[in-house]
């Protein structure tokens, strides 16, 4: 982690455009921290608020397409050269494809807040031919508002910017999850009546 926070004092927007960018295709970057880490870095007035606002969402923006693309495009051609490695169960891909029917607009908004989730939604999108305009309505609001969030965190926190770290994961992290759970358990709840 240290040596990211380092590159993003020495490419600075370049650097956190980039490591975005990877951070949401997979790439074990601390993508919440290191918003928070450039928050504070314009708290110090080192890099403009609005500059890093926008390349952070180009960076996040970028990657959440790129992997909706390997999703659409590349999934059933892996799945298909290597089907020992990567089993593809048609009912499965037919009960994510309901899923993302249903909830996947959900998903790619809240999912920026999950790591893990992040990752993923953009790829099971492409897979299950999610209409592009639809992804990318969902997703590039999703980008927005978690960029915002911690970019907003890291400035008013100030010096205790890396407080962000601590307790994204144990308190802000489990609070989205059980946010999540409640507003697909509703919609759910919705549809059946």
């Amino acid at each position: 982690m240290h040596a990211i926070l380092l590159t993003i004092i020495e490419y600075s927007y370049i650097g956190i455009f980039t490591a975005l960018g990877l951070g949401i295709l997979g790439i074990p970057i601390p993508d919440e921290t290191l918003m928070a880490f450039a928050g504070f870095l314009a708290f110090q007035g080192k890099l403009n608020f609005f500059f890093i606002l926008a390349v952070a969402f180009a960076g996040t923006s970028c990657g959440i397409t790129v992997s909706y693309f390997l999703g659409r495009y590349c999934a059933n051609f892996i799945s298909g050269k290597y089907p020992d490695k990567f089993p593809v169960n048609s009912n499965h891909l037919l009960e994510v494809k309901k899923f993302y029917i249903k909830f996947g607009k959900y998903a790619l908004l809240l999912g920026y807040f999950i790591p893990g989730v992040r990752h993923l939604t953009a790829i099971f999108a492409g897979t299950t031919f999610l209409p592009y305009r639809q992804f990318a309505l969902f997703a590039y609001i999703g980008a927005f508002l978690w960029t915002v969030t911690f970019l907003i965190l890291g400035y008013f926190l100030g010096h205790e910017w890396y407080l962000v770290a601590h307790f994204s994961n144990r308190i802000f992290i489990p609070l989205i999850i059980l946010s999540v759970l409640i507003l697909f358990l509703i919609l759910y709840l919705k549809n059946k009546a």
